[in-house]
């Protein structure tokens, strides 16, 4: 594997920062590396698991007490795979690993729950801010996602249009024929409107009573 290059930074005041930021970077790093999940699965495990309201606390049970092996040991029934690879010393520094990094310490100096960052960006997305953010300080990284969520906290037009109708989210999928998934991604820009196709537009207009163009995002 290549070997990758990372910025001095700066820590927050916590006596747990580097513990903390560095095991959840090889949560992700030997996840998807090692264990063969998808970014998106060990992030799902990780919420769904509980861990990541004790790393919110910084509960040093969790976060200076066990190793990464340990935590997805914690998280292996919520994961596609049946067993672990044997520990291992881990030395490249993957792009994986930078995203459990740098998420760890936009949640520390932020106080915005994991749950609220996946909600803003799925893993993959965050995983592409790696080029060339790997490189900037994380002080780089929290003003992109702080900008990013206050952009994706705005309303769209279809919400806009869809609360005005009187519609929830399934109320909308069933009468416009569209996924309830597809809007609620939609809505939460996870998911651009302007390159949806012709015919789930036409359908959504239908369904609101307003023209295509009314959904589209400037």
């Amino acid at each position: 594997m290549g070997e990758y290059h990372y910025a001095v930074i700066e820590l927050p005041s916590s006596p747990y920062a580097h513990d903390l930021q560095e095991v959840l970077a090889f949560v992700f790093d030997i996840g998807v590396n090692l264990a063969g999940c998808t970014g998106a699965q060990v992030a799902h495990a990780f919420l769904a698991s509980g861990l990541a309201e004790e790393f919110e606390k910084q509960n040093p049970v969790y976060v200076a007490g066990k190793s990464s092996y340990d935590l997805l040991r914690t998280m292996l029934p919520l994961l596609p795979c049946e067993e672990l690879p044997a520990p291992s010393l881990r030395y490249d520094r993957t792009p994986d690993f930078w995203v459990g990094w740098v998420l760890a310490h936009y949640q520390m100096v932020t106080g915005c729950s994991y749950r609220s960052i996946f909600a803003t960006a799925t893993y993959d997305e965050i995983r592409s801010m790696y080029w060339p953010l790997h490189e900037a300080p994380e002080s780089k990284f929290v003003a992109i996602f702080d900008e990013l969520r206050a952009e994706r906290a705005k309303a769209t037009n279809l919400r806009t249009l869809r609360e005005a109708a009187g519609l929830s989210q399934s109320q909308l999928a069933k009468a416009s024929g569209v996924g309830v998934r597809s809007i609620q991604l939609y809505e939460q820009r996870q998911k651009d409107i302007n390159k949806a196709q012709g015919i789930a537009l036409y359908r959504l207009s239908r369904a609101l009573r307003c023209t295509m163009e009314q959904l589209l995002e400037r």
